[in-house]
């Protein structure tokens, strides 16, 4: 039964002529677009609205490019990080290298100015290792016997007097320190010429004794080896005076010094082993 308002005998369209409704409709939009354009504000609209959905439905493809970026730069980092610090502990490894052969050359220098002295022999070691008993003040060289090393011969290194040859291997040599509390040294003050007897006093440290009160010597003054016993050649570097001190039960100085020779430093030395002939006028 018809509702009021509502035709009785009135029929629908049929699937047919909506189809072609629509069809005829769309093809005259798409006429009118492309000939006038009239449907380009419509279109921005809907860019307009829908540019929202756009960005949450791209979202996650861009969170999951930005994530991988950061990992693969990451891992380019750590790479880089790794190689700055190999090449760091090369560059320092080969700048330690460079000093400790500057080093080197400088003490080989400084030796072979003692080497040219005239009429001077000499034979060329290398330390070893210092003894066993630390208070025996003793290290040992890499030359002995078999290079004509003979005891009681002199060592010295670029700075000084290390001390005598005290016992001779084949192939190896004891030395005694100039600081051992058995070694005495005849030697004369630098700056003044006034002579003295300096004697180890172990640890590295030596005493000049015999000293008069009234005797003219100060810290920093430099001792000198005096050649009076034959054994040692005059004018070798000693020690350096460190502390003078006065007590009036004794009639001499106490004079301190330490030795100038780089007993713990030094690794090339030489033996002396003829005294400079000095040739006269």
């Amino acid at each position: 039964m018809a509702t009021p308002g509502q035709l009785m005998f009135a029929r629908g369209l049929g699937p047919t002529t909506r189809l072609l409704f629509w069809l005829l409709l769309g093809a005259f939009l798409v006429v009118v677009d492309s000939r006038y354009h009239a449907l380009d504000g419509l279109r921005s609209g809907f860019s307009l609205l829908l540019r929202p959905v756009r960005e949450v439905m791209l979202a996650p493809g861009d969170v999951a490019s930005e994530l991988g970026g950061f990992f693969i730069r990451h891992r380019l980092l750590q790479k880089e990080r790794d190689a700055l610090l190999a090449e760091r502990t090369q560059l320092l490894a080969g700048m330690n290298e460079a000093r400790e052969l500057g080093r080197e050359n400088a003490e080989l220098r400084a030796l072979m100015q003692l080497q040219a002295r005239p009429g001077q022999q000499t034979i060329h070691a290398a330390l070893l290792y210092r003894g066993h008993d630390w208070f025996a003040q003793r290290i040992t060289i890499d030359q002995g016997a078999n290079s004509g090393v003979r005891s009681g011969q002199p060592v010295v290194d670029a700075n000084g007097l290390v001390g005598q040859v005290s016992r001779v291997y084949p192939l190896s040599s004891e030395v005694t320190q100039v600081s051992s509390p058995d070694q005495l040294t005849p030697v004369f003050v630098e700056r003044t010429g006034q002579r003295g007897l300096a004697a180890g006093l172990g640890q590295g440290r030596l005493e000049l004794r015999y000293m008069p009160t009234q005797t003219d010597i100060r810290p920093g003054d430099r001792l000198l080896t005096s050649g009076i016993d034959r054994v040692y050649p005059a004018g070798i570097p000693v020690g350096q005076v460190s502390r003078v001190s006065r007590s009036q039960a004794s009639p001499y100085l106490r004079v301190e010094s330490l030795p100038l020779a780089g007993i713990d430093r030094s690794r090339a030395v030489l033996v002396l082993i003829a005294e400079p002939r000095v040739t006269k006028p």
